[in-house]
């Protein structure tokens, strides 16, 4: 989610940047690199001269990510205490922060100000301008800290029709945003053994495929990939192929010149050339047409791009990432993908377990996921922090979740704007819980073609065999008797036979 830092610039903050030190603003902004995030925008409001405002504003840009934007606005009181002067100033820019930025979370910083500027953060906050409230302040040590503030009142009577829907409109924003996790988090054996081929593959040239169901976190591991690699200061550039438009696959991919086609009133580059020096990632690039999976080819072969309605190519040094939940190996069989174009993509193959086999890692993520769903719904009116009970994570272990991470971080999500109290139980999830009918692939009602009923059995007795010692942290003899065999050497004698 995006963030934006709201703050007054306080005298503290003058005095950091003569002396180049930390002061307020800064370690806000400090705290959050510390978190993994960032802010994408600091919008800040000054009272001081012109001249210290220019001042600060040069320093402070030296301190921010290149990505950053940085926004200072001078505010011309005649007292820095005077209600009448500070209100309507502060309720002009927090508006012009609603529509200029509507979906970015509002953060906004205490510490600087007198306590005539805070009391009006507070009001206008708790009224009409959901926020989330941070403090700083030194430490005895002279140790600098910075922490979120809740603050345990409503203004209800105050907060109006209109602020009720931009938290609503957020709100499902917040559904639609996909995990954005520090790292990827997990301690099962499968997560283990793909978190440790991301980190090789990571420092060579090649291409990557993952594979994984849908929800597994295939963009995340793209991304960490990328920001693992020598290319982690260039683009990285998302491309889903299951969306791009009938028709202008191409010209999206590839870019297009002016009058290529009718509506091309300018030249466009492609994603191709914007990833030039970083990493693109394909995902879903099953779902690519015959037509652009060979001009893919000849631009993974040659690494030129040809734009459409352009005479002469044009280089681009990118590395692919692709992502697909699709068997390509039986569209190659079926003439629907081609085989050439998966050798060129499938040189580093990284396969991505679904939740259902990582065992105790379904826990470990839900917590996670529910601080970051807590952390979202923060500036929610009346929102009350919430964390899973021991029943509820019982339950959420035992289900199949077919949509994987990305079912479950929506279904926690649900419960928590269902639930108004602190903890979330059993019950809650079960009834934020989507039921969804299972396909019975094992038991067809007809039999058309060949079937090996000896690969059909190998199949279910090595995946249980799977779940079981994944279920049992590897411990033979526990799999045997959850599975209901004998002894461990049944077992083994098991694992010989289907693998």
């Amino acid at each position: 989610m995006k963030k934006i830092l709201i703050s007054w610039i306080g005298q503290k903050d003058l005095e950091a940047a003569t002396n180049d030190l930390v002061g307020p603003v800064y370690a806000a902004i400090k705290n959050a690199q510390k978190q993994k995030y960032s802010f994408n925008v600091v919008y800040l409001l000054c009272n001081y001269t012109v001249g210290k405002m220019e001042q600060y504003e040069k320093w402070l840009k030296q301190k921010l990510n290149r990505d950053t934007i940085l926004k200072i606005n001078h505010v011309k009181l005649k007292s820095p205490t005077s209600y009448k002067e500070i209100y309507p100033a502060v309720f002009e820019h927090l508006n012009k922060i609603d529509q200029r930025y509507p979906d970015y979370q509002k953060v906004i910083h205490l510490s600087p100000g007198t306590p005539s500027m805070i009391a009006v953060w507070v009001l206008l906050v708790k009224t009409q301008f959901p926020a989330v409230f941070i403090e700083s302040w030194i430490d005895s040590e002279n140790n600098q800290h910075v922490q979120e503030q809740e603050l345990p009142f409503e203004i209800d009577a105050r907060f109006t029709g209109k602020a009720h829907k931009k938290a609503d409109i957020r709100l499902e924003n917040i559904e639609n945003q996909y995990i954005e996790l520090s790292g990827i988090i997990g301690n099962n054996r499968l997560i283990k053994i793909a978190k440790s081929e991301a980190v090789l593959i990571s420092k060579r040239e090649v291409p990557v495929l993952l594979l994984g169901e849908t929800g597994t976190g295939k963009e995340l591991f793209a991304r960490a990939i990328h920001d693992n690699s020598i290319r982690n200061h260039k683009p990285f550039i998302a491309v889903n192929c299951s969306a791009l438009p009938e028709g202008l696959a191409e010209s999206h991919l590839f870019g297009h010149k002016k009058g290529a086609f009718t509506g091309a009133v300018s030249d466009h580059k492609g994603y191709f050339e914007k990833a030039n020096g970083g990493t693109i990632f394909l995902d879903e690039i099953g779902e690519l047409k015959p037509d652009i999976q060979a001009k893919l080819l000849r631009v993974l072969q040659d690494k030129k791009i040809l734009p459409v309605g352009a005479d002469e190519s044009i280089k681009s040094d990118f590395r692919l990432i692709s992502a697909t939940n699709r068997d390509l190996i039986d569209m190659i069989d079926k003439d629907t993908f081609r085989e050439d174009l998966f050798y060129r993509v499938a040189i580093g193959i990284i396969k991505l377990p679904p939740l259902r086999e990582r065992g105790d890692d379904i826990g470990l993520l839900s917590k996670k996921l529910m601080d970051k769903i807590n952390n979202e719904l923060a500036d929610q009116p009346n929102y009350v922090k919430k964390k899973l009970s021991s029943d509820a994570i019982e339950y959420i272990s035992i289900k199949d979740w077919p949509g994987n991470i990305r079912e479950l971080r929506a279904t926690l999500l649900r419960a928590a704007i269902w639930n108004d109290k602190k903890k979330i139980t059993r019950d809650n999830i079960a009834s934020a819980t989507i039921d969804r009918k299972k396909k019975n692939v094992l038991l067809p009602d007809n039999i058309d073609n060949y079937v090996d009923i000896n690969k059909v059995i190998g199949s279910v007795a090595l995946h249980y065999i799977q779940l079981a010692l994944s279920k049992t942290s590897q411990n033979k003899s526990a799999a045997a008797r959850l599975l209901g065999l004998k002894s461990s050497q049944v077992l083994d004698n098991w694992i010989k036979k289907y693998t």
